[in-house]
């Protein structure tokens, strides 16, 4: 694992990006292979900590999953709302713990979040015994604070002693004209306890 370039941004950021009309296309794959990766449970409730325009929650609702999710953009959560009528989203912060309240869930989901904001700091506020199903790129963006080029060992040693990592999978993207090839890499692990 390596720093990235980038730095934290603030909701502004994404309510711009989302604002323009952010393209999910090319995430429906990963969004497939992670509702695979829930779906193994029994009965599975969903917590989606940063949960953008609502593409995930709309899939994961149509397979009767129980789901909530929060985004600290308020034109994301508004566009999910319009997505995803039934679904239970708000406006919240993944670094305040009340949001991770009530614990009704078995799971929580950080799709493309975790390398845009101090990842150890949020996953201590998911409780202890709690599943969580993320995903970690393998690429810099202004929007990064770290790249993960070895999967299965940079998310290991990152984690631990916070999360027992169970699974580990990588998602190629298209192949770009440099020649390079970017990858998506999705992890299911448990909270352990501090």
């Amino acid at each position: 694992m390596t720093t990235a370039t980038g730095e934290e941004k603030q909701a502004g950021y994404y309510n711009q990006i989302y604002g323009r009309g952010y393209d999910t296309e090319r995430y429906y794959p990963i969004y497939e292979q992670l509702a695979k990766m829930i779906m193994k449970y029994d009965a599975p409730r969903v917590l989606e900590l940063g949960c953008g325009i609502g593409d995930l929650a709309k899939m994961l609702i149509e397979k009767g999953v129980e789901y909530r999710g929060f985004d600290f953009s308020e034109e994301a959560v508004r566009q999910s709302q319009k997505r995803v009528p039934t679904g239970n989203f708000c406006v919240g912060n993944v670094y305040d713990a009340e949001f991770y309240k009530p614990q009704d869930y078995t799971c929580c989901l950080a799709v493309e979040v975790l390398e845009h904001v101090e990842d150890l700091e949020v996953i201590r506020n998911i409780p202890a015994g709690v599943r969580l199903v993320a995903s970690v790129p393998n690429y810099d963006d202004p929007a990064h604070l770290r790249v993960y080029t070895d999967p299965k060992k940079d998310i290991i040693e990152r984690f631990h002693p916070l999360l027992h990592v169970t699974e580990v999978i990588s998602a190629a993207g298209e192949l770009q004209p440099d020649g390079f090839q970017p990858q998506i890499h999705l992890f299911h692990a448990i909270r352990l306890k501090d």
